[in-house]
């Protein structure tokens, strides 16, 4: 029976919740985009998205679609046997110890399981998308901080207290600035979106009179069109991106890195210098049998992760 179910997946992120009607297989019956409109609050998004759920399972049963279950990709560190959002806050106001599964349950009637959003990505690729089929896999999520999974021997590895997989706070250069999290060079402060910001601003201050909230992807823009700064932006990130994953490579050997999140979307001339990087960096019988890809699913990652995460713990199984 739980073969042929149906279950609703959920990604809260920063501007909106996005929310999805998925079957075991994969497939996406529906899905909806719902805009965070107002100052987040543990009770305007507790609310917000049980009356989301409410309305797109209401959609769902009018086309004869009956979902068993709710499956939620949140940001931080979260109990996942109690459904707990543990923290940090993620700038949203009273969103620490928040028992996010027991309140979805009761608001909407369905069985509610939380993970970690980069963790239910991981659990996508691995079920449906580039990494199908293999046993040890690393995904990592490029982004405005960077998140990550792994897969070993078939399993999402949760290391002690769940919070194994925190791939940005890798340190990669010690004597490097320290991050918001307070950790010194860590590879989420030098390699994600938010560094690419960064450094750009810092090369082409003088040059031009950049607004500080230009985005990672405009500047990506600006490298393409052949923009120096933007470009040398860009070629070094690449670089710091490729030793972040000769650590990985030289640790756990994978079969597959997967590249994920926003930046991974770039031209291939990114991915490939990523790749010269990972293995300039690594010894050649770790990354013989390697294989790093982009990311197959996008941003529809986390809602197939946490549907089918969702499905089978319902089953009484554990990914």
């Amino acid at each position: 029976m739980i073969n042929h179910a149906t279950a609703i997946g959920a990604d809260i992120g920063h501007d909106s919740i996005r929310i999805a009607v998925v079957r075991m297989n994969g497939e996406i019956v529906t899905k909806t985009d719902v805009r965070l409109t107002k100052k987040q609050s543990r009770d305007y998004l507790v609310t917000l998205l049980t009356e989301s759920l409410r309305g797109i399972r209401l959609k769902a049963a009018a086309n004869g679609i009956n979902p068993i279950c709710i499956g939620i990709a949140a940001k931080g560190f979260i109990d996942h046997k109690a459904g707990i959002i543990l923290g940090p806050d993620q700038g949203i106001s009273g969103w620490n110890n928040v028992a996010l599964a027991r309140l979805i349950s009761t608001g909407t009637g369905l069985p509610a399981y939380v993970g970690n959003d980069a963790n239910m990505m991981t659990i996508a690729e691995h079920n449906f998308g580039v990494a199908k089929g293999l046993d040890n896999i690393v995904f990592i999520a490029l982004r405005t901080g960077i998140g990550g999974g792994l897969i070993i021997n078939g399993k999402l590895y949760r290391g002690v207290n769940n919070a194994g997989g925190e791939i940005g706070q890798m340190i990669i250069n010690y004597d490097n600035g320290i991050s918001n999290l307070g950790i010194k060079g860590s590879f989420e402060h030098l390699a994600s979106a938010s560094a690419v910001v960064r450094r750009f601003l810092e090369e082409a201050g003088d040059e031009k009179d950049f607004r500080k909230n230009i985005s990672c992807k405009e500047i990506f823009e600006l490298s393409y069109s052949g923009f120096p700064p933007a470009e040398k932006v860009i070629r070094e990130n690449a670089e710091i991106v490729g030793i972040g994953l000769a650590s990985l490579i030289s640790i756990f050997a994978p079969e597959m890195i997967v590249i994920g999140g926003g930046m991974s979307q770039a031209r291939d001339s990114y991915i490939s210098a990523i790749l010269k990087s990972a293995f300039e960096n690594s010894l050649e019988n770790c990354w013989s049998e390697v294989r790093i890809e982009r990311a197959m699913l996008g941003s529809d990652a986390s809602l197939l992760g946490s549907a089918y995460y969702a499905l089978t713990r319902l089953a009484g199984k554990n990914v």
